[in-house]
């Protein structure tokens, strides 16, 4: 017994590994596909018709670009990519307090909530250039901004998820005498999380822009200062590499929420849907 056991065991990992990278396939290979065909159609349009490399380069060239100003271009990305996340970190713990504040005290939230939508709807091209005179051109005023960005969502899905708590449920655990912690723990919170990985996907997008945004304004690194310097230049290679570049940060960000989310709530409908 112990013998044929252990010679099944080995033929188990490969076959659930088989199984994750087919069900990736199955998942990726419509975006590649649609990539690769418009990667196509774009190189033979732009040589076809002769357009200025200024207008619109070639995939061919943003391509000669990004590998010819790989220092610069990566080494900016890692500036970018370390105010998003901070930002992000920051912006979303915030938000997830106000939030639970504003689900758990209806006088907070009819006292504030109207000033938290107010200020969403600000530009962060307003409010950037106002936190880089408080704080500096440093990074910290890139992460202060990115996390102003990164706020509001999370603080909106977070009190709206908590409040969409099944009201039976909630009967029973008042009837079994469960404290407000185990309450919050063990039935408004799952509850709430599908509402906060929405919040929590909207911030990370949010927050790569909100980390160019910021560098657009001032600054001596980062994409943003790429972008910017590629533009007075006429380098539109370079400069249509380095939103490549930050495009690719934001869908690798956006992938590891997504796969937390499959992570934590397993049992949510949308994520049967996307396994089938």
């Amino acid at each position: 017994m112990i013998t044929a056991a252990s010679e099944r065991a080995p033929t188990t990992a490969p076959s659930e590994t088989g199984r994750r990278v087919r069900a990736f396939a199955r998942v990726a290979w419509p975006a590649i596909a649609a990539g690769l065909v418009t990667l196509a159609l774009w190189e033979a349009l732009v040589r076809g018709l002769g357009v200025p490399e200024y207008l619109v380069p070639a995939p061919s060239a943003i391509w000669v670009a990004l590998g010819f100003n790989h220092g610069s271009i990566f080494g900016a990305a890692a500036v970018t990519s370390l105010e998003a996340v901070l930002g992000f970190a920051i912006g979303s713990a915030g938000g997830a307090l106000v939030g639970i504040a504003f689900a758990y005290s209806q006088l907070l939230a009819r006292a504030f909530l109207p000033y938290v939508i107010a200020a969403n709807t600000i530009p962060v091209v307003g409010i950037a250039p106002i936190v880089i005179l408080w704080l500096g051109d440093g990074i910290a005023s890139k992460v202060a901004v990115t996390a102003l960005l990164s706020f509001f969502p999370l603080a909106l899905n977070m009190m709206k998820g908590l409040q969409s708590y099944d009201r039976t449920v909630m009967d029973v655990f008042t009837v079994a005498a469960a404290s407000p912690l185990q309450r919050f723990t063990k039935m408004r919170l799952p509850s709430a999380l599908p509402y906060v990985f929405v919040g929590l996907k909207l911030n990370v997008t949010f927050a790569v822009i909100g980390a160019i945004v910021a560098e657009f304004v001032q600054a001596d690194a980062g994409l943003g200062f790429v972008i910017m310097t590629s533009y007075k230049n006429l380098n539109m290679p370079r400069l249509w590499a380095a939103m490549t570049v930050s495009a690719l940060i934001g869908i690798l960000l956006f992938a590891i929420v997504a796969a937390l989310e499959r992570r934590c709530i397993p049992w949510h409908t949308s994520m049967r849907e996307t396994e089938a």
